[in-house]
């Protein structure tokens, strides 16, 4: 899941129009932002283990949560920000398989096997989200245009045809994990 964590992260500023959209954004990728860390580090996170289980997103969904209500002094964004990075479990769920908790069995549907379905549920996801967040008087330009929409889409189809051909679309240290971190 890629564009389909934005929609969401649209949808839920839609929802709370006092919130940060940039925030909102940030958050709802914090634990693949994390997982980028990791390769850049050229560290083993295998299977999502210190970036995806439920333990490192809670850590992860605080520590996002507290920063960006320091950084704007808004409850309702610190909150959000918090459900967002939350939320990006469940999501990584349908298009991967990943370890739920430290120690346990890989789970999820693995989306990412059929490319064209994965297309149309993250397109439909970012489309909802940039809809909703378009429908506001006070939209932000640079979300709410329709070039914004074109690069969701745009990226995430580029981003299921490299996936489809590399084994998976992310980039990972681990050797033995690359085909399933998905």
């Amino acid at each position: 899941m890629i564009v389909g964590h934005l929609g969401t992260a649209g949808a839920a500023h839609a929802a709370r129009r006092d919130s940060s959209l940039g925030w909102l954004l940030v958050a709802a990728m914090t634990p693949d932002l994390v997982d980028g860390l990791f390769v850049l580090g050229r560290t083993c996170n295998p299977h999502g283990l210190y970036s995806h289980t439920l333990p490192a997103a809670a850590l992860i969904a605080a520590v996002t949560g507290a920063l960006a209500y320091f950084a704007t002094s808004r409850r309702a964004t610190g909150a959000l920000c918090v459900l967002m990075a939350l939320s990006h479990l469940p999501l990584d769920y349908i298009t991967g398989r990943k370890l739920f908790y430290p120690g346990g069995e890989l789970l999820g549907l693995s989306l990412y096997e059929n490319p064209a379905a994965d297309f149309v549920l993250e397109a439909t996801m970012a489309v909802g989200g940039w809809w909703l967040v378009r429908r506001g008087r006070d939209a932000p330009r640079w979300a709410s245009g329709w070039l914004a929409l074109g690069a969701l889409l745009a990226l995430q189809g580029a981003l299921d045809i490299v996936g489809s051909r590399g084994g998976g679309m992310k980039p990972s240290s681990c050797a033995s994990a690359v085909s399933l971190e998905n």
